[in-house]
């Protein structure tokens, strides 16, 4: 079972790294990004816990749809791509390393392969007894399909500084958390309805997220940039 907790994230993170044809990213940051993202889980548990409790007495104990609204895109989606984006912009924004946009997706799914992989460990942990294989497996895709949007306007906003056009730069850095925070939202809002009709958006929602995400994900691999070092101060290490 942790085999199954961990392998499929490896596993799509090798696919996505070996789509990085230009310049592979050395192990090192990679391993810092993985590290951090999974060290994240920990803040990721507190904060939901915490809001868990501060949103419970608001809803009298009820799990209505208001309650499962706010749980899956404040007391998750907000909380955990918050943590991812962070750790991202962290260790990779001024690392010299980071020289072509597709260097972004690789960064942004190293980072969620982390948690992801720490998160099914947890479950694995909490629900030992009863561990439902789709309940390891689904996050995985999921959280994968969403880094690379993440990625992908990360990768933009950094080839916007390379120009000089601040706009751009603050509009693709808004969006490359914004976007996998709705996302993620709306993920887990239509698997927590437990309501048929929000079954059927949730289908259609994953293969129309998912197209698109691979589109984006090969055309950036396809015309992957370099993008110009105008940063005196990047450096190599976080």
């Amino acid at each position: 079972m942790v085999l199954l907790a961990v392998m499929p994230g490896i596993l799509l993170f090798l696919v996505v790294w070996k789509f990085d044809t230009v310049e592979k990213e050395s192990p090192a940051l990679l391993a810092r990004l993985f590290a951090f993202g999974a060290l994240s889980i920990l803040a990721a548990i507190l904060l939901r816990t915490l809001g868990v409790h501060a949103f419970t007495p608001v809803f009298k104990g009820n799990r209505n749809l208001w309650f499962v609204l706010v749980d899956s895109f404040i007391l998750t989606a907000l909380i955990e791509e918050g943590a991812k984006y962070l750790i991202l912009k962290l260790v990779t924004w001024k690392n010299k390393e980071f020289n072509y946009t597709f260097d972004a997706i690789v960064y942004a799914v190293t980072v969620s392969v982390g948690f992801v992989c720490a998160e099914n460990i947890v479950y694995l942990i909490k629900y030992r007894s009863a561990v439902e294989p789709v309940k390891l497996l689904l996050p995985v895709f999921a959280q994968i399909i969403i880094s690379i949007f993440m990625g992908y306007y990360y990768g933009l906003a950094k080839y916007d500084e390379g120009l000089g056009d601040d706009k751009g730069k603050k509009m693709h850095l808004a969006e490359s958390f914004l976007v996998p925070f709705l996302l993620h939202g709306m993920f887990e809002f239509c698997l927590g309805a437990d309501v048929i009709f929000f079954y059927f958006v949730f289908a259609l929602y994953v293969l129309a997220i998912t197209c698109i995400g691979v589109f984006g994900f090969i055309r950036l691999s396809k015309n992957d940039k370099m993008i110009k070092a105008d940063d005196p101060s990047a450096s190599e290490e976080w």
